[in-house]
């Protein structure tokens, strides 16, 4: 079941991650950051991680030191690489049909939970809100947005920071936006309120600022854009590494 809650999580960030894109290839170096929390006992320890993420015409590559993620848009298809033991695993992009097909040898209890979980991870209760804050992050001019998110889970609220120093137009982040958010389970009629939503934000994400209340706690994450830069994607970016065993499900 986490395997279906992280790559949702991915698919959607990216979505929100850039609010405009161009038609060439681009780069973006991240900084995610991820508070200690404790609950009922156990405690989750901090987490620093730095993501780099590709963005073409054709998909998406997104790499963290231990995984990377690829999303093909013409295959409609999502490839994950583990780099801890050199396997992958390839899954449909459609998560309805990824449901199916790992339904077999769950109980029908189980399948209903997963179905049920999914289809109300995000529901179409997204509000943005430009603040009017102004700040310089790194050596951009950023605005601050609220924005906030109903899940199953409870709410989420965004402190967005956006620059339009970098200029870029929208045409393949609308491509990529619609194959994505229509990917995911209960959202094809929502798709078009959440990009008319999104669209309030002007310019490129620079500093996330996330909190949600889980059991009666604040979990705080931050990612930070390090670099951003457009030029062409390695030749070889959506390719299997060498040496590398598929895993089925």
């Amino acid at each position: 079941m986490q395997r279906f809650i992280n790559l949702f999580v991915f698919i959607f960030i990216i979505a929100m991650g850039i609010t405009q894109n161009a038609q060439a290839d681009i780069f973006l170096k991240q900084k995610f950051h991820t508070d200690a929390m404790t609950i009922m006992g156990q405690t989750q320890p901090a987490e620093d991680m730095i993501s780099k993420i590709w963005i073409t015409q054709k998909g998406i590559r997104n790499d963290s030191p231990d995984e990377s993620m690829i999303m093909l848009l013409g295959e409609k298809k999502i490839i994950i690489l583990n780099h801890l033991d050199k396997t992958y695993m390839v899954l449909p992009m459609d998560m309805d049909q990824m449901m199916e097909e790992s339904a077999s040898g769950q109980s029908p209890e189980e399948n209903a939970a997963m179905q049920g979980m999914m289809q109300n991870m995000v529901k179409k209760d997204i509000s943005v809100s430009a603040t009017g804050e102004t700040k310089t992050i790194r050596k951009w001019n950023c605005r601050k947005y609220r924005v906030t998110m109903d899940t199953m889970m409870g709410q989420i609220v965004n402190e967005v920071w956006a620059t339009e120093d970098l200029k870029v137009d929208q045409k393949l982040y609308e491509r990529l936006n619609t194959a994505m958010m229509t990917s995911m389970p209960g959202m094809q009629q929502s798709v078009q309120d959440i990009q008319e939503e999104m669209k309030k934000i002007k310019g490129v994400q620079v500093k996330t600022v996330s909190s949600q209340q889980i059991m009666g706690k604040t979990r705080t994450s931050t990612t930070e854009l390090l670099d951003y830069k457009e030029g062409d994607a390695p030749a070889d970016l959506f390719d299997i590494p060498k040496g590398y065993q598929e895993k089925r499900r």
